[in-house]
């Protein structure tokens, strides 16, 4: 299990923005191509992004494979179930905290189930001076306890039973294709770039 490693030693910076979704490749910290490129589009110094997927470990910065669309599901599903357990809570809060600590200000920009890993570490692991959560196509069983905004497609027949009520719905996104979407890209930049205090 990928999260027994040692957290890691980020570079400690006035602020964070990072991606947190399942990992469609549990062996893997890796970004896809358009999760590393949607974060290096976002209006911060490069300094400040983890261009890695929780727990962000370098060591496992590389995909060994690329899963299938099928095997990524699967592995998201189990995931999703496993995030509020008490033992993935426990080996994912020290990840978490080795995170908050390296900045004052953290801006996670969730996919999918990643808002559930979030809520998981949110219980028991410490917090910055400032967070926001954008939370894109989420499937979690509830909004998370910080300052936060939900952004659903309209297409998004995945995230629509968890969260029928959000801030931002958009037409015409579906559950894959958030990053593809100039409004949402908009919409990170606006909270990344005008404070984190909601």
């Amino acid at each position: 299990m990928i999260f027994k490693h040692p957290p890691a030693q980020h570079q400690k910076t006035r602020r964070k923005v990072v991606l947190l979704s399942g990992l469609s490749d549990p062996r893997s910290c890796a970004l896809s191509p358009i999760q590393t490129a949607f974060l290096k589009s976002v209006r911060a110094n490069e300094t400040e992004k983890i261009l890695l997927n929780f727990p962000y470990l370098s060591q496992f910065g590389e995909s060994r494979v690329t899963p299938s669309l099928l095997s990524a599901s699967i592995s998201n599903t189990f995931q999703f179930f496993r995030a509020s357990g008490k033992a993935y809570r426990e080996a994912a809060t020290p990840h978490w905290n080795g995170l908050v600590d390296a900045c004052e200000e953290l801006t996670v920009i969730t996919l999918s189930c990643g808002l559930e890993i979030l809520n998981s570490c949110l219980i028991s692991g410490r917090r910055p001076a400032l967070i926001h959560v954008v939370s894109l196509g989420p499937v979690a069983r509830n909004r998370p306890s910080v300052p936060h905004t939900i952004i659903r497609g309209e297409r998004d027949f995945f995230s629509r039973p968890f969260f029928r009520r959000v801030d931002h719905l958009l037409p015409g996104i579906g559950h894959l294709n958030y990053l593809e979407s100039a409004a949402v890209a908009e919409i990170v930049n606006d909270v990344v770039n005008r404070g984190t205090t909601a």
